[in-house]
């Protein structure tokens, strides 16, 4: 077997089997620093809707959303963070951060009907709003 192997490799296919080797190597180390960018420092993301108008268009846009932030808490009220959805955990949402654990909120509850207003504190919890 080892003899077959050897003489296939000194066929004139070898360079054939070193370019696709290392054109192979080269477009895995590509992937590699794709997957590596886009874990731990930035992805592209598509904000469509009318959550984040003005911020965003109704239409769609796409930005660049970077990881390092939450990383080193660098997150407070009024950024634009990316979260998975509750209902459908595959989707992700953009939404405005309203506050973070151990922050009041007030809100309107009904908007429509009254000017009624409440406040919430909570805790180890993060509020978003579609602003």
């Amino acid at each position: 077997m080892v003899g077959l192997i050897g003489r296939l490799w000194n066929l004139p296919y070898k360079s054939i089997v070193k370019e696709a080797s290392g054109k192979t190597l080269a477009v895995t180390k590509f992937f590699c620093v794709l997957h590596i960018t886009n874990t731990y420092l930035c992805t592209f993301a598509l904000a469509y809707g009318p959550s984040m108008i003005p911020t965003f268009n109704l239409t769609g846009d796409m930005f660049l959303a970077e990881r390092l932030s939450i990383k080193f808490g660098k997150v407070g009220p009024g950024d634009i963070v990316l979260l998975r959805s509750p209902e459908s955990p595959r989707k992700v949402m953009v939404k405005r951060l309203l506050g973070l654990e151990s922050h009041s909120v007030t809100y309107v509850v009904d908007p429509m009907n009254s000017d009624r207003c409440d406040t919430i504190v909570r805790f180890k919890t993060i509020w978003s709003c579609s602003l």
